[in-house]
């Protein structure tokens, strides 16, 4: 599965600002994997909280509204 692929009303939603890769990756259907090999690559941005790496939700969230993603999309 591909980044593109995801569904854009999971990403888009209201959620929270930061989650870890584990929440990130069951909410979206991902494998915990892929998206730890996403964050690790910089492909999901992401912030270290002590020593816990976090997908910084809010981040994607407006990076996806910029590039017009919607959730009719």
């Amino acid at each position: 599965m591909e980044l593109e692929e995801l569904e854009p009303s999971k990403l888009a939603g209201s959620h929270q600002d930061v989650e870890t890769i584990a929440q990130w990756a069951q909410r979206n259907g991902v494998s915990f994997d892929t998206a730890r090999g996403w964050v690790y690559r910089g492909v999901l941005p992401s912030v270290k909280l002590g020593k816990l790496r976090m997908v910084n939700t809010a981040l994607l969230r407006r990076w996806l509204l910029e590039q017009g993603w919607t959730d009719e999309r």
